[in-house]
């Protein structure tokens, strides 16, 4: 991927959405009283997490959460949210009477250093009481997104 650094002086946030690589856009405007944004370009950093296996009712399981940054320059990460995205069973729905995402644990923000890597903290996955039992052992996958920004020198 080229990265244009003249571009990049005019970027206020970079947004990442995925389970391996994540999809990634950048915006830039006017954080003031208009919050118009114009995109500039696409830039990619990766938010990785594990899917989520053996999962019955009432079972507790946790997917570490890592960030890496693949530019010249360290990024700060402001969020991160995950959500149930696909199931292995077509018959089992992503849906929360299916599982259930909490909160993210981790401390933010996150500073990523150039083309480094950190750890950025986990998610409590649970299958509650209420799901289908074509669920039960069905491998989960989330999608988690996260916004970071450029860590000024």
């Amino acid at each position: 991927m080229m990265f244009d650094f003249h571009r990049a002086l005019t970027v206020k946030r970079w947004v990442a959405c995925g389970t391996a690589v994540a999809c990634v856009w950048a915006t830039a405007g006017s954080y003031g009283s208009g919050t118009e944004f114009t995109p500039v370009g696409t830039y990619a950093f990766t938010v990785d997490g594990s899917p989520m296996r053996n999962l019955h009712p009432g079972a507790v399981a946790r997917t570490r959460v890592t960030v890496a940054n693949p530019f010249p320059f360290p990024i700060s990460v402001r969020s991160i949210e995950a959500r149930p995205a696909s199931a292995s069973a077509r018959r089992c729905k992503p849906v929360a009477t299916n599982l259930r995402v909490g909160p993210h644990r981790g401390w933010l923000p996150l500073t990523v250093p150039a083309h480094g890597r950190r750890s950025a903290g986990e998610f409590e996955i649970m299958m509650p009481n209420t799901a289908a039992d074509t669920c039960q052992s069905v491998t989960f996958r989330l999608t988690i997104t996260a916004t970071a920004t450029r860590v000024k020198r």
